[in-house]
């Protein structure tokens, strides 16, 4: 097995999800993640292979009420285009475990998980607008981990921060916030083809284009080969 390695500041971008994806997020006696139920409890036995090695889509059925879900890797989400250059890796090493979360755009924008020392950094020596903030728990998606950031431009040139929540409950348990350049051509935006979230409509009609699904219930049940298609005309009807 590949080793274990955690790195806060790293030009390799897997690395920096890795790390992220296994930050220590904290526990709090009255989430919900009881002893060891907090997504970084959950990833903290993983290696960076045995995320390379996850499906970048998982869809699973539901026998009891004929439905089908969606789960995208977060991973592999934030490891296909995003970046790590010299202006980011800066960034991230100043906003490395900050003492203050509480930095601001423009007096009123609360830029999440970002220090004062590393934002007064970036913004006295390069040109920021921040577009917009978000929260994927706000709204539809697939994603296996609530993501929390905002879209930002630094010089004309689109980049993106970002926290993966780690946590039990919704409201905490997220990492510092770490910089991503976007790559070239996205205009923003994270994955070139991996969508954050498909509606039901839209994955009945790309069924012909699964090959395999696990049991909604027991992840250790996998519909295949003619299962899968009986299990595909039932969807249909």
């Amino acid at each position: 097995m590949a080793t274990k390695t955690q790195t806060q500041t790293t030009s390799n971008v897997k690395d920096l999800i890795f790390s992220m994806l296994t930050e220590n997020t904290g526990t709090h006696m009255c989430d919900s993640g009881g002893d060891n139920g907090r997504m970084w409890q959950r990833n903290a036995h993983k290696c960076v292979a045995d995320f390379e090695a996850e499906p970048q889509e998982l869809y699973q059925y539901d026998p009891k009420y004929n439905e089908i879900y969606r789960t995208v890797s977060v991973f592999h989400y934030l490891t296909n285009n995003l970046e790590v250059d010299s202006l980011a890796f800066e960034f991230n090493e100043r906003n490395t475990k900050p003492k203050d979360w509480d930095a601001e755009y423009n007096g009123d924008v609360s830029i999440y998980g970002v220090g004062w020392s590393a934002w007064d950094y970036l913004t006295e020596f390069y040109e920021v607008e921040v577009s917009r903030s978000w929260n994927t728990y706000n709204g539809e998606s697939d994603l296996s981990q609530i993501l929390q950031g905002a879209n930002l431009t630094i010089n004309e040139e689109h980049y993106i921060l970002v926290q993966i929540h780690g946590g039990a409950d919704a409201r905490g348990g997220y990492t510092d916030a770490k910089l991503f350049k976007c790559g070239d051509y996205m205009d923003g935006m994270i994955h070139e083809y991996l969508r954050e979230y498909t509606d039901s409509c839209e994955i009945l009609e790309e069924l012909e284009y699964i090959d395999s699904m696990t049991d909604y219930w027991d992840e250790s049940i996998v519909y295949e080969g003619k299962e899968l298609e009986s299990i595909k005309i039932k969807l249909n009807n």
